[in-house]
């Protein structure tokens, strides 16, 4: 399955760019995940995390869901009472354009290689997290930028808090 390729394909690639990690998230399932100083990313994901229920979750092009902490802060900004984790995200970065991150890009997360494969659809277990329950303001056809996003893991790795998230050419 190479459906991230394909989509990347319809935009030109984003600048090479530079971010972080914020924080890392496992859970022995469900959410919200709760933070971490270091993980091993592999390709079945982040070690020691579960997901809840493996129905929508869990396979290999899902292995990772990122979100970016600048989503998270403007979301706070809107009053809504979301903190980094509480999506289900294993890694929160900071410092990328998030509109510029879609099916196709690759991100080297500390050690690891991944390629962003899917926007993660909203789940109604996210609606506690916003003031009107509305959970699909995380949808990335409502606004750019917004959604967490799904990836494979190409080069499994360590990765630690701080560490460098780069965006690959």
């Amino acid at each position: 399955m190479d459906v991230g390729r394909g989509l990347h394909a319809l935009g030109a690639p984003p600048a090479t760019a530079t971010g972080t990690v914020a924080q890392l998230n496992v859970s022995s399932g469900g959410v919200p995940k709760l933070p971490v100083a270091t993980a091993r990313i592999g390709k079945r994901g982040i070690e020691g995390d579960r997901q809840a229920t493996r129905r929508h979750h869990g396979r290999p092009w899902q292995a990772l869901c990122l979100w970016s902490a600048e989503a998270i802060a403007r979301l706070q900004g809107e009053g809504h009472p979301i903190a980094a984790g509480a999506a289900g995200e294993n890694v929160t970065v900071a410092g990328l354009d998030w509109a510029e991150i879609r099916p196709g890009v690759r991100l080297q997360v500390g050690e690891a290689v991944t390629e962003a494969s899917l926007y993660a659809l909203p789940c109604n277990k996210n609606a506690r997290w916003f003031v009107d329950g509305d959970f699909g303001r995380m949808e990335h056809t409502r606004e750019r930028g917004i959604s967490r996003i799904y990836a494979w893991v190409l080069t499994d790795g360590e990765v630690h808090v701080g560490d460098a998230v780069v965006v690959e050419p």
